[in-house]
């Protein structure tokens, strides 16, 4: 009696022992535990070794070479039905919304100061990164001249730079279209920072990507740290010149972008398609922007393929569909030549920036929600098993227990941390090709995993030596759970779904007090009742969500959807916003209209190309009353303006007025002038994207 009764205090320590961790409604412990444990994090690291070895400027030889890379991985990892598909490109053709833009190849760019003190500044064949995008050939030996930020015109004023090299650190394609196109200098030495965060600045040493304007049809640009360009600075203050020659052999013109493609078929083709995207281009060596996310996708491919064809998993219902291809542009080539596919698909995990080491990068991993104008269930889905990851490497970080839970690099002298997994749950930030997917004319509503911020973006640090192996078998299983779930969820599985997914809702609801009440205080008591309501509608839309999703009886949300209601009138009445009319508005007669979409499909703004931009010109443009800011999206990513801009063109529908429609970007963003909103969308209509 006594050996049982001490039998079972152990076990009863044992269970104090275990970490305390998140569940999930979405597989069962056997399935999680298949995962888990197939899960690998050197597979990854040393598929990223090949691609930091690549430059992979979207339509060059070397991108080819990375897709043909990705594309025999694949054949190897048991996908099937892979494809490498080109997709022209010539400055004209269109996909969806979007214009192509040309190709780039290379031979040579080398960059040498002659005078004062003879010195190599830049090769491209050993560092490419200092070579700018789509620059064209050129030999020349000119002084140099420095014009500061050389993006306006008054940096100009009296200086001479006609076949000269100017020396500007303002967005690179400005400075292109000033400096070679309208002063006829030669070409450009850029120091431009971009992607900034609190660390910019600190390291002088780093060297930045820069992209010319391909469409222009002549200039080069050499990209050097900000520590060589003080220098030259330097000499040129002090009254001396500096005297350099630019050799590069480069041709900007026609060609291809490639996408790789390849499946894990479902049992019923007849349910859907569940994809996973990422981009392949970037600079080298581009670890974690973005060899982190092909790579780690990739490892979701493999283990999901090995344990379905093992037996260990069942095949899901739903396709699984892997996508590599250019950022953004290959998208929607792809999504464009493929409608069939297009149609087909029911959500996407898209993975940019998942292997950076926090404590090097100063990164958080993101589980980035879905915009407002798409709400889905798909985060909650990610979010519950990123905490399960999360707590069981916390609990083992502590004490050292429980290590199969923390989910680590296990290669003896692997290159894995055995760090927290820091990871959040935050609102739609853009950037990436879910905000394709993400967009109204799509709507396939995206589970986006990022890194941010990261201090190596963009530059030649970007590197191996950032990336934590442990990370990326760890977003490897979180994509891999989250892809599964989606592809085998059914209506069978509304019953202990549906609860859990509205307990979040409930939270993300409560958090809403706190706003609402400081609005409240300054005197905008309807922007308060707005953004409760607003946030109430979205809550209800994704649990209709996951309802329309696996075709099960909707009837089923009614006690969820009165929950969540009631809770919303509690948080009306403790913020005392119950009565709220709205501010009187001016005599508009657009502010009453309802908006339509017209034309082809996709968001409005792309990596290479502005709809609004090439159909009404940079001038017009520049007068919407969103953009007056004039801030680039290269060099300030999260721009206010661009934010706004993506979700008015998203909330129009054909059923919300603009009124309507103002209503719902403030509570998502931010309260913000109905005047503004309309302005916007005039210009839509205008360019031919939106009726009035």
């Amino acid at each position: 009696m006594m050996r049982h009764f001490w039998l079972l205090m152990m076990v009863f320590l044992v269970c104090l022992v275990r970490p305390a961790q998140a569940q999930q409604p979405f597989l069962s412990q056997t399935q999680w535990v298949a995962l888990r444990d197939e899960a690998d994090g050197g597979a990854p690291f040393e598929a990223l070794r090949r691609l930091t070895q690549l430059h992979r400027v979207p339509a060059t030889a070397a991108f080819d070479q990375a897709a043909d890379f990705i594309r025999q991985k694949a054949v190897d990892y048991g996908l099937q039905d892979v494809q490498a598909e080109q997709f022209p490109i010539d400055g004209k053709r269109h996909y969806g919304l979007m214009r192509s833009h040309l190709g780039w190849q290379v031979e040579q760019g080398r960059l040498w100061q002659v005078a004062p003190v003879p010195t190599l500044l830049a090769d491209a064949e050993s560092d490419p990164i200092r070579l700018a995008d789509y620059s064209h050939s050129a030999a020349v030996t000119a002084a140099l001249v420095d014009v500061g930020d050389g993006s306006k015109a008054s940096d100009y004023a009296g200086k001479e730079v006609r076949g000269k090299i100017v020396l500007a650190d303002g967005v690179l394609s400005a400075v292109q279209r000033l400096a070679v196109t309208t002063y006829a200098a030669a070409g450009i030495i850029s120091d431009m920072p971009n992607q900034s965060t609190a660390w910019s600045g600190q390291d002088d040493s780093l060297v930045r990507w820069g992209h010319l304007d391909s469409s222009q049809e002549q200039g080069f640009a050499f990209m050097v740290s900000r520590a060589a360009a003080t220098g030259l600075r330097r000499q040129l203050a002090t009254g001396g010149s500096v005297t350099l020659k630019a050799e590069v052999k480069a041709e900007v013109g026609p060609g291809h972008w490639t996408v790789v493609s390849g499946i894990i078929p479902g049992s019923d083709p007849a349910a859907g398609e569940i994809v996973y995207s990422c981009h392949l281009d970037h600079e080298r060596p581009g670890a974690n922007d973005n060899g982190s996310g092909c790579v780690t996708i990739l490892e979701s491919a493999r283990l999901l393929s090995r344990l379905i064809a093992s037996g260990a998993l069942a095949p899901p219902r739903r396709t699984l569909r892997f996508v590599w291809g250019p950022e953004v542009e290959g998208t929607m080539a792809y999504l464009s030549q493929h409608p069939e596919r297009r149609r087909a698909l029911r959500a996407d995990i898209h993975m940019d920036m998942v292997g950076g080491d926090p404590f090097k990068n100063k990164s958080i991993l993101h589980v980035t929600e879905t915009p407002w104008s798409l709400p889905s269930f798909v985060t909650d889905v990610g979010a519950s098993f990123a905490e399960l990851i999360r707590d069981g490497a916390t609990a083992y970080a502590e004490d050292g227990s429980n290590a199969e839970a923390a989910v680590l690099d296990r290669r003896p002298g692997g290159n894995g941390t055995r760090n927290p997994f820091l990871v959040d749950e935050t609102p739609y930030a853009e950037g990436s090709d879910h905000d394709d997917y993400d967009s109204s004319t799509i709507a396939i509503p995206s589970l986006y995993l990022r890194d941010w911020p990261d201090i190596y973006i963009h530059t030649d640090h970007d590197s191996l030596d950032q990336i934590d192996a442990t990370k990326l078998r760890r977003v490897a299983l979180l994509g891999a759970a989250s892809g599964y779930s989606f592809a085998s969820l059914t209506a069978a599985d509304l019953d202990r779904v549906l609860p859990f997914l509205t307990a979040r809702a409930q939270q993300r609801l409560a958090h809403l007090y706190q706003p609402a009440r400081r609005l409240e205080q300054i005197g905008q008591s309807f922007e308060a009742r707005n953004l409760i309501d607003q946030a109430l509608t979205r809550e209800q839309a994704a649990l209709a969500s996951v309802v329309g999703f696996t075709e099960g009886d909707p009837s089923l949300l009614v006690k969820y959807d009165a929950t969540l209601a009631r809770q919303a009138a509690d948080l009306r009445d403790w913020t005392g916003v119950t009565e709220a009319p709205p501010p009187a508005t001016p005599d508009d007669p657009d502010f009453a209209k309802v908006p339509k979409r017209i034309g082809d499909f996709g968001p409005l703004t792309y990596q290479n190309d502005d709809v609004l931009q090439d159909r009404l010109g940079r001038e017009a443009v520049g007068k919407i009353l969103l953009f007056a800011g004039g801030a680039s999206r290269f060099v300030l990513p999260q721009d206010r303006g661009s934010l706004y801009a993506y979700e008015i063109v998203n909330f129009v529908d054909g059923r919300r007025s603009v009124i309507q429609i103002r209503d719902a970007v403030a509570a998502e963003f931010g309260p913000i002038p109905l005047a503004l909103v309309a302005d916007y969308l005039r210009a839509c209509a205008a360019a031919g994207v939106i009726v009035l």
